[in-house]
């Protein structure tokens, strides 16, 4: 499980509340899932926000 939403506005640790909207692009593979951060406002992606989920071998 990944506690995030589609997309959502930014918080911080501090309390504030910082301009931009961020959430995860999600690609369902026949043998993994891969999810990359994405920043919409900016129109980039998120280089440290890389996950691959690989299924289990059966």
């Amino acid at each position: 499980m990944f506690n995030a939403f589609s997309n959502a506005c930014l918080w911080t640790d501090s309390d504030e509340h910082p301009e931009g909207c961020e959430g995860l692009y999600v690609e369902i593979c026949t043998d993994r899932v891969f999810m990359k951060g994405r920043d919409f406002a900016a129109g980039k992606w998120i280089e440290d926000a890389k996950y691959t989920v690989l299924y289990p071998q059966i």
